[in-house]
């Protein structure tokens, strides 16, 4: 073997090594991106979630004034996460998460809207009657089951995207 022929072999295999050493570490490239992805939806649903106990709290306090602000900050913020997830679409295909947080948060604006927002215009003193107390804790508890239910399909699509998205490996 000459020496020039066994540099050729010698560039050959330091060649085949490195694609080797490139192709392995280039397979967690989109995992860790769909860990990134997956990491970010779940921040902003979260604080949305984290704050509808701060909200049912202000509804339940029976007082006008402050069952409004929460509600209409509460509605911003959801809001705002609304146009923050539509911004991030899907995960190169993979609709999954994408449309499971819009779901839960289209919830979150609609009950606000269309079911809370109208009781609450309709309180006419500052402090809620006898009658108006027991339609907000009918609220608050229609509330929450129906959240639990947005909250488990929710779920679900967030361990869906992380199985088939392979998101262990990259923690591991």
């Amino acid at each position: 073997m000459t020496p020039k022929t066994f540099n050729m072999r010698a560039i050959a295999v330091l060649f085949s090594v490195c694609l080797l050493t490139f192709a392995l570490s280039s397979c967690h490239l989109k995992e860790k991106r769909a860990k990134e992805y997956h990491d970010t939806i779940l921040q902003k649903v979260q604080a949305v979630i984290d704050n509808s106990l701060e909200y049912g709290d202000a509804l339940q306090s029976y007082e006008k004034n402050r069952a409004l602000q929460s509600q209409q900050k509460y509605l911003t913020m959801v809001n705002e996460t609304m146009a923050k997830i539509e911004e991030m679409k899907d995960f190169e295909g993979d609709t999954t998460l994408h449309v499971y947080s819009r779901e839960l948060l289209a919830f979150y604006k609609k009950t606000l809207e269309k079911e809370h927002g109208p009781f609450l215009q309709a309180v006419t003193a500052d402090a809620f009657s006898d009658e108006e107390k027991l339609i907000a804790d009918s609220l608050t508890g229609k509330f929450a089951m129906d959240e639990n239910l947005y909250w488990e399909r929710f779920n679900w699509a967030e361990r869906k995207f992380y199985k088939e998205e392979d998101i262990a490996l990259v923690e591991k």
